[in-house]
């Protein structure tokens, strides 16, 4: 295989991983010497759609997240959708760092819209409320859709359910 950047040669990593209270994985990774590189982890099988829904407090902030290629993350409160697109790429964090991804994309939002007046408020205010929950001032709701059922939130205060073929087929999955 050939690197974008500088034609040479690149060097490929390839492993399974099983990953606790979850299932296995494909871990791969393509590097160049030129500095290129991208990673990626793929799970192995597929299981019923599921929606996993969760509530957000200071409390919880630890809790891990596994979203794979083809999870949408939702926080309703705040309007805000994460969904896959064709370079979606699997990701392991926790319920804390699902919030500081999105503060990070409402910045740039924000400096993108910085002479629309109405955007910009609605940017400071889905900030306002991220930073109220971190501080435990406010509660929001995460749910995880996967019609895969590839994605998963490691918590007894997870509530999981099955989603219907019809509601799996209207997903984006990458």
């Amino acid at each position: 295989m050939i690197c974008p950047i500088c034609g040479k040669d690149l060097k490929i990593f390839v492993s399974t991983y099983d990953v606790p209270f979850f299932e296995k994985i494909l871990l791969t990774s393509i590097s160049c010497e030129c500095g290129f590189k991208h990673a990626d982890s793929i799970v192995v099988g597929e299981k019923e759609p599921t929606r996993l829904k969760i509530k957000v407090r200071r409390d919880n902030l630890f809790t891990k997240v596994i979203r794979s290629t083809s999870g949408t993350i939702r926080i309703p409160e705040l309007g805000v959708s994460i969904e896959p697109g064709p370079a979606s790429q699997a990701f392991v964090t926790n319920l804390e760092g699902i919030l500081r991804r999105i503060e990070d994309i409402v910045r740039i939002a924000m400096r993108w819209n910085e002479s629309d007046e109405i955007k910009v408020k609605r940017c400071e205010w889905i900030l306002k409320k991220i930073q109220e929950t971190i501080d435990g001032e406010e509660e929001l709701t995460l749910v995880l859709e996967d019609p895969f059922g590839n994605s998963l939130i490691i918590s007894d205060e997870c509530f999981k359910e099955r989603i219907s073929e019809e509601e799996a087929k209207n997903l984006k999955t990458g």
